[in-house]
């Protein structure tokens, strides 16, 4: 791969400095290439730089996987400025390898993956405590986990880096290679890491559990999912929040309904900054701050999506269906026009134009209750401690129990569904919820797009496919 292809040190000294807020690493401005890898300062502050990719840094990066994650499936669809065609390439199923959102989230994993290993082949030194040893061993090994789980959601089977000398032209590994991969690392840092992390967006036990246990339920291992949810579950370390807006509010981040979250600060524009409500909502939007921009671009909800809420559904709050223009002080209707907008992300007071720091949500304690829920029904249809878990999450939306008499396995596994839609609706889990379920090409097919089966898979960007003629295009592309 051609961003694996060539590791200069003193790089990394002079450029890669921006590290994510409340990852407060120090800047040594002092490290020369030598005390780089040779320090547990300087390692540290390598493996600062892999958790900055990890954490997706770039604009790209940042919303990318929102659109790939939600345009391809019905749930958003947009309109306006340059972004446009790259959406309409997603919402149409029209995407080839040359697709700008497929090169970023695939450059910025693997560089993080790059970084990691380099840490990881620099870790055995007499000088390094064994506590420091065990926890950054532990984060490499996260750390390659989150990130081949990441790359194998959208792109398959994969080259696999073990250490920074290994030659960059690799073909790609088998699809059990590959899983395997991700579940070795992914085990051997829960064995590592402590319960909690040492500082908000790192790894912990917690947070590779999270991970580990959405790789199972996604690649539909279901016992392997429901243990690791119910070990996840018994840490006690999580619970739901009473208001699910609060879930999402600026001052509230890090809560603990949070279990794995990308860290953003809106001061580091365009690097560690996010932009998702400035591609969200139009200019004569009233918005709160006056600092705060938007771009030319905006994202919509569909109306059948917003009416399918209980009336009492409180989770409905965070869609606005009408708004007062700032320009011609009309009341604009969203709703009936396919306009309503998903507003998860509150404004951030202290931007300054289009950037925010609004962290990223990744993995929320619903999620691990509702995929729980998900392998039972799986393993021996609907059980009350599976009915239970859903009704948890609805308890808290303030919408209606469901009863185990009423649902068979199928019904339930399409109750799922449409409650997983509901929770987590703009937050980069639809595609990977119908592709489990079997219903994205289908349900693409029914909106008039031309999906075919190899869809469920994005291609190999095409600069990569260039630099390493091993590495073979997924089928179709």
């Amino acid at each position: 791969m051609k961003s694996y292809k060539t590791i200069i040190l003193i790089f990394f000294a002079v450029s890669i400095i921006s590290c994510e807020k409340r990852l407060e690493e120090e800047v040594f401005a002092e490290l020369s290439p030598s005390t780089l890898l040779t320090t547990e300062k300087g390692l540290s502050f390598l493996l600062n730089a892999s958790y900055t990719y990890a954490h997706r840094s770039g604009a790209q990066e940042s919303w990318g996987p929102y659109h790939m994650g939600s345009m391809t499936t019905g749930e958003t669809w947009g309109a306006g400025g340059s972004i446009e065609s790259l959406w309409v390439q997603e919402m149409n199923f029209t995407w080839d390898a040359n697709h700008g959102h497929f090169l970023s989230v695939w450059q910025v994993h693997f560089n993080s993956v790059r970084d990691a290993n380099i840490v990881m082949d620099n870790l055995e030194n007499e000088n390094f405590s064994e506590p420091f040893k065990q926890t950054t061993e532990g984060e490499v090994h996260f750390l390659r986990g989150w990130n081949y789980a990441s790359l194998y959601n959208w792109f398959g089977a994969l080259p696999i880096y073990r250490s920074s000398t290994d030659d960059p032209l690799q073909p790609r590994a088998s699809e059990e290679e590959t899983k395997a991969f991700i579940e070795q690392e992914l085990t051997l840092a829960i064995n590592s890491l402590p319960n909690q992390a040492t500082q908000f967006g790192r790894a912990s036990k917690a947070t590779a559990l999270a991970v580990l246990t959405k790789f199972y339920l996604n690649t539909k291992q279901w016992q392997k999912a429901a243990d690791s949810a119910n070990e996840l579950i018994g840490l006690g370390q999580f619970d739901l929040l009473d208001n699910y807006a609060d879930v999402f509010a600026y001052d509230n981040e890090g809560n603990e309904e949070i279990i794995w979250a990308l860290p953003k600060d809106g001061a580091i524009v365009g690097e560690t900054s996010q932009g998702l409500n400035a591609l969200t909502f139009p200019p004569d939007f009233p918005r709160p701050f006056p600092s705060n921009g938007v771009f030319a671009a905006r994202t919509y909800l569909f109306d059948d999506f917003v009416n399918s809420f209980e009336e009492s559904d409180s989770r409905r709050n965070q869609i606005i269906t009408e708004w007062t223009s700032t320009a011609s002080r009309e009341l604009v209707m969203g709703l009936g026009n396919n306009q309503s907008f998903p507003h998860k992300l509150p404004f951030e007071p202290n931007s300054t134009g289009a950037w925010a720091g609004n962290d990223i949500a990744m993995i929320r304690y619903s999620d691990i209750l509702l995929s729980r829920a998900e392998a039972l029904n799986e393993i021996s249809g609907p059980t009350q401690e599976a009915i239970n878990l859903i009704n948890e999450v609805r308890d808290r939306a303030g919408v209606s129990a469901l009863n185990v008499a009423d649902f068979t396995k199928d019904s339930l596994r399409d109750e799922i569904l449409r409650e997983r839609g509901w929770e987590f609706f703009f937050e980069m889990k639809s595609r990977e919820d119908q592709i489990r379920h079997n219903v994205f090409i289908s349900s693409a097919q029914a909106r008039g797009k031309n999906a075919q089966d190899f869809h469920v898979l994005f291609p190999i960007p095409q600069v990569e496919v260039d630099a390493n003629p091993d590495l073979q295009q997924n089928p179709g592309y």
